[in-house]
């Protein structure tokens, strides 16, 4: 089968068409169809620029020659191009060849980074015909579809979660449906089993921070959690592996990079299992880390986070939803010290300051009981899509040069069950 592939110029197998600029006035949330730019998609629209499928590359900025798939028609916005198979070339193949290049070999610029339509089009790609590359492209794509679907699902989950801590400690809806007797005894309400009826009171009551169901507390974020100091220097450690939780990590899927010691350069916070990273860089982006730690690994984070213990009876996913609620998203952006707008932070005394209602201990090991499960399972999808992407970008590679055959690869991935 190897023997069949021939060496053509990408020009003389790809079509690259034009990004166009899209002013933000014509951005709507509503919009049927994603825009996308040099970095990740940038918002929607309600008209589109190309039909799907088809490739979006960055070819201006620090991003330049990251590529993405959209099967479905979008808009791309005028830093970026789109690339489409010609006749006889299949043009999810052509996405993964390209993200198997190495794009440093024809970045031209250095204060402003550019990939020139001539420098592309000269490469030389090793085609198969198209029938492998439709087969290589399946692979590879329900891989990259499989990753796809638990990202939606974890998303789906925490928001299930989210939900729940905001009717039960932020609306306070269970106590204002017993109010309105919307809610009485032996019945179930979504978010609300029968069961948990008793543990929420009958009335609102005034509070230095206004009305909070009764026999709740006035208290602050310390009263739920704890602030871990402890320090490591991964340099005196060089060659053992360390899973290295830091904003770049957290921006590019909350994947740590699992690093050398001797690689990470500074001194970091130990990260041990059961904690919550909260972000003190630049309030205003939410980085709210619920960490994953598989057994015996050693992990450190960037001292841009703060690390963050549960207080019994308070749990992880009470302290994670807390974090990402619209009330303290407000609060912790009212702590911003600094005038440079992209070093503003917030400081630890004032975090554990911030003011919370606190409530009975009963009720908070209720929510975990009904979020815990929903958190967990969100790792999990987290999990699975880690060790897909490790298959990906094992296969990859292999595949797209010929070194390993379809055939081959499907029985690989059929023994682990894919």
């Amino acid at each position: 089968m190897g023997g069949e592939w021939r060496e053509v110029r990408f020009g003389d197998i790809a079509e690259t068409l034009p990004g166009k600029y899209l002013p933000a006035s014509e951005y709507d949330p509503n919009g049927a169809f994603l825009i996308y730019g040099s970095n990740s998609v940038m918002g929607r629209a309600r008209e589109y620029l190309y039909e799907g499928p088809i490739i979006v590359l960055a070819r201006i900025g620090s991003n330049c020659g990251a590529t993405m798939f959209s099967a479905a028609p979008c808009w791309i916005n005028n830093n970026a191009a789109g690339i489409r198979g010609r006749p006889g070339t299949d043009t999810r193949f052509l996405f993964y060849w390209l993200q198997s290049f190495d794009f440093s070999l024809i970045r031209e610029g250095s204060g402003q980074p550019f990939i020139s339509q001539r420098a592309l089009d000269g490469q030389i790609v090793r085609l198969p015909p198209l029938p492998e590359q439709r087969a290589i492209a399946h692979i590879l794509g329900t891989l990259d579809d499989k990753i796809e679907l638990n990202r939606k699902m974890s998303e789906t989950l925490e928001a299930m979660a989210r939900a729940i801590f905001k009717a039960w400690f932020v609306d306070f809806e269970p106590v204002r449906a017993k109010m309105e007797g919307r809610w009485r005894r032996g019945q179930s309400l979504p978010g609300l089993p029968a069961r948990l009826y008793d543990l929420f009171p009958d009335r609102l009551v005034p509070s230095e921070l206004g009305e909070i169901p009764e026999g709740w507390g006035a208290g602050t974020l310390g009263d739920f959690v704890e602030l871990l100091r402890d320090q490591e220097n991964p340099l005196e450690s060089p060659d053992v592996r360390f899973l290295h939780f830091s904003i770049p990590a957290f921006d590019e899927g909350q994947s740590p990079k699992e690093e050398l010691g001797k690689t990470i350069k500074s001194v970091k916070f130990r990260v041990s299992s059961g904690v919550i990273l909260l972000s003190k860089l630049n309030p205003e982006v939410e980085r709210v880390w619920l960490v994953d730690i598989p057994p015996n690994s050693r992990a450190v984070c960037s001292t841009e986070f703060l690390v963050f213990r549960p207080r019994p009876p308070v749990g992880r996913s009470f302290v994670y939803c807390h974090y990402r609620s619209p009330v303290f998203r407000q609060q912790l952006e009212a702590l911003v010290t600094g005038t440079s707008k992209s070093h503003q932070r917030a400081q630890a005394a004032s975090v554990l300051g911030l003011a919370a209602a606190r409530p009975p201990g009963a009720l908070a090991e209720a929510f975990e009981q009904v979020g815990g499960p929903l958190l967990e399972r969100s790792l999990e999808c987290r999990r699975e899509s880690r060790t897909l992407a490790a298959l990906r970008d094992a296969l990859l590679p292999k595949l797209i040069c010929g070194e390993l055959r379809v055939k081959d690869a499907e029985r690989f991935l059929k023994a682990r069950g894919l």
